[in-house]
């Protein structure tokens, strides 16, 4: 079975946590980082197990929309996770992952910004999606497996026509880190907030969400299935809700939908001073 050239020796120098990340898998090509993770879980596997890929030929996001992989360029991970008793951290762990996500790359110099409930985008264009998705294991435990792609070393060339103008990497964004040392920053980021989450007071990451998320005030159009909401963003609930002001004066809350964000044209606005 071929590995790819995803370095692990470069991995495991950076990596800095105490479970996740230790067991390694990485392939050249799989249909899915998280479908080769759930087979993992059916054999056994630890929780912290993460399945890296080259390239993905079935690549998903939320809704069932195909992630765009760029082989050997763009991070696709996933990782096994326990969530605990609480069935309601599966809607929070994509707002958790962001979270980790931004601080991993805040910790290697990129400022990104998160985007409700799945997103980390520059200068509003996309620089990686989260996806979380939950089953039972053959022991009958509650697992969670959490997609992470992130576009790390692409240029503009190697997005399709309809994403170029809407995608940015870490190397467009002026940053060296390469799928290594991106994939351990995030590690290194969620082990703690994680634990937080599940075994202290997820309030407390939800709040740090909350203070770290960029667009507080903006105007949003959600694309919920309930219908659209369209009005101005002015927080989350405890479930992690995105709330929604609309034109009269009514508090809605969403809890899945695509959202469109009315960005600033300045960078230097994409985070709502707290």
């Amino acid at each position: 079975m071929d590995e790819g050239t995803f370095d692990r020796a470069r991995f495991v120098r950076a990596l800095r946590t105490r479970r996740l990340g230790h067991a390694l898998f990485t392939r050249a090509e799989v249909g899915s980082t998280n479908d080769v993770a759930w087979e993992l879980a059916q054999q056994g596997a630890d929780e912290g197990a993460c399945v890296v890929a080259d390239a993905q030929t079935r690549g998903r996001g939320r809704m069932s929309r195909t992630w765009h992989s760029s082989p050997g360029k763009g991070l696709a991970l996933s990782v096994l996770l326990h969530p605990g008793c609480d069935a309601a951290t599966l809607t929070t762990t994509p707002l958790v992952a962001g979270l980790a996500l931004r601080r991993g790359l805040d910790a290697l110099g990129l400022d990104a910004t998160l985007k409700w409930p799945n997103d980390l985008v520059v200068r509003g264009r996309k620089l990686s999606g989260i996806l979380a998705e939950s089953r039972r294991s053959a022991d009958g435990m509650d697992v969670i497996v959490l997609g992470v792609g992130v576009n790390v070393s692409q240029e503009r060339a190697d997005f399709p026509p309809e994403l170029g103008e809407r995608a940015t990497s870490v190397a467009m964004e002026g940053r060296t880190a390469g799928r290594e040392a991106v994939a351990a920053a995030f590690l290194n980021a969620l082990e703690p907030l994680w634990d937080e989450h599940v075994e202290g007071d997820p309030g407390v990451v939800l709040e740090a969400w909350r203070r770290e998320s960029g667009f507080w005030g903006r105007r949003v159009v959600a694309h919920a299935p309930a219908g659209i909401v369209e009005g101005v963003a002015t927080g989350l609930d405890g479930r992690g809700g995105l709330q929604v002001r609309t034109a009269d004066g009514e508090t809605r809350t969403v809890f899945a939908a695509d959202l469109e964000v009315e960005w600033p044209e300045d960078p230097s606005a994409d985070r709502s001073p707290t």
